[in-house]
């Protein structure tokens, strides 16, 4: 039988370990959860940070806010550039649409050959906008960010990211840092 000062020694030993297994967990779990990069990627996404889309014509209450998103990913710290071009097979589109989404995204053809459709629901913007320009802005913005492959949070990082759920579409109409640092 050891001595009590060795059963001691063994009692401790363990409980370190413990403490340090459980330390090393939670810096784990903090690692996985302060880094956004890989937690939010989305394979929808295109090879480049470059791309076109057709340009679209419609009234100036449309074309301000629309223009604004694509001046606003093009104005960050990424590499995004996106353009308008006649000869681009992707494309945006504003209508009324039945469903409950403000936009929606769809990509086609391989990641290194990807062309989308972007669609803004007119509808649910009129809806439930205070701020309908802003509201346009932030909702093409997002769309876009899944172009870039970020992909959609649907919780947590509500007020610093434009790729949220929980967002304020009336105010938050630029990618943030935490998109800027986590695009593809």
């Amino acid at each position: 039988m050891p001595s009590p000062r060795a059963r001691r020694g063994t009692r401790g030993g363990r409980l370190s370990r413990r403490v340090s297994l459980a330390g090393s967990a939670l810096l784990v779990t903090l690692a996985v959860t302060v880094s956004p990069a890989s937690a939010h990627y989305y394979s929808g996404g295109g090879a480049s940070a470059s791309f076109t889309i057709k340009p679209y014509d419609y009234n100036d209450t449309w074309m301000k806010p629309l223009n604004k998103a694509l001046s606003n990913w093009n104005g960050t710290a990424t590499p995004a550039y996106v353009s308008k071009s006649s000869s681009s097979s992707s494309w945006v589109q504003a209508a009324s649409f039945s469903s409950s989404w403000y936009g929606l995204y769809t990509p086609y053809g391989s990641r290194t050959g990807r062309y989308f459709r972007i669609q803004l629901n007119s509808r649910t913007i009129y809806n439930d906008a205070s701020n309908w320009s802003n509201f346009v802005t932030s909702s093409f913005v997002h769309e876009l960010g899944h172009r870039l492959s970020l992909d959609d949070i649907t919780s947590g990082y509500c007020t610093t990211s434009i790729m949220s759920y929980c967002r304020n579409r009336n105010s938050m109409t630029t990618p943030q840092a935490h998109d800027v640092n986590s695009y593809y």
